[in-house]
């Protein structure tokens, strides 16, 4: 999948200065999966176990994401649980990291509310979308925003990696062969999402032009 996300990464990249705010949050979601994807591979390659390179990938994912969201969803209260969750979700982090499932098993748990918490966030921004007064009085049509899309991508595979993530904890102690079964067509669903909001992560950058409508 990482070469999905390097594909997707030259044009971002390139168009880095062009980009407003919210569009440079996404370029920087898209550089800490590559990052991350190479990391896991190369502890896995080495005979390490990466499942805590895999927790602290989605905590830094979550912090970029939120600030995604944070220049974005225009609720004043909302603005303000966002800035507040990531206190909130490190100390379950380390929780569940350190009494619970531990470092060297997936940590199902936080990766599972942090997931929950970014399609929360996803469903605010679009129903902030269809209500927006700003776009309906200026006729602009939600899928030529730039930001329409981001979301559309984001929403769309935790959505699909919400099961993946509460599940692969159990996965992992469970039968091998049948694991085995289960963790790659949960994995050959999480490609093709992956691949799909990478596509929608394309049609946003291709729109991006300075609305206005994002705190830039």
């Amino acid at each position: 999948m990482m070469g999905i996300e390097v594909l997707i990464l030259i044009p971002f990249l390139l168009r880095y200065k062009t980009l407003d705010i919210p569009g440079k949050w996404a370029c920087f979601y898209i550089i800490s999966s590559v990052f991350f994807a190479a990391g896991s591979a190369a502890l896995s390659n080495a005979g390490l176990n990466n499942m805590w390179f895999f927790s602290l990938m989605n905590f830094v994912q979550f912090i970029i994401l939120s600030l995604f969201y944070l220049r974005i969803i225009k609720h004043t209260t909302i603005k303000q649980v966002i800035t507040l969750l990531p206190i909130l979700v490190f100390g379950l982090c380390l929780v569940d990291a350190g009494m619970i499932e531990g470092l060297k098993s997936y940590n199902s748990i936080s990766a599972g509310l942090k997931s929950g918490i970014i399609i929360a966030y996803g469903i605010i921004f679009f129903l902030q979308l269809m209500t927006d007064k700003e776009l309906i009085e200026k006729a602009i049509y939600i899928n030529t925003l730039p930001v329409f899309w981001y979301n559309a991508a984001i929403f769309i595979y935790f959505c699909s990696s919400f099961l993946f993530s509460i599940s692969y904890n159990l996965i992992q102690n469970t039968n091998q062969n049948n694991a085995q079964a289960m963790i790659l067509t949960l994995l050959s669903i999480n490609y093709v999402i992956a691949m799909i909001a990478m596509f929608l992560l394309y049609i946003g950058l291709s729109k991006n032009k300075r609305f206005g409508y994002a705190d830039n």
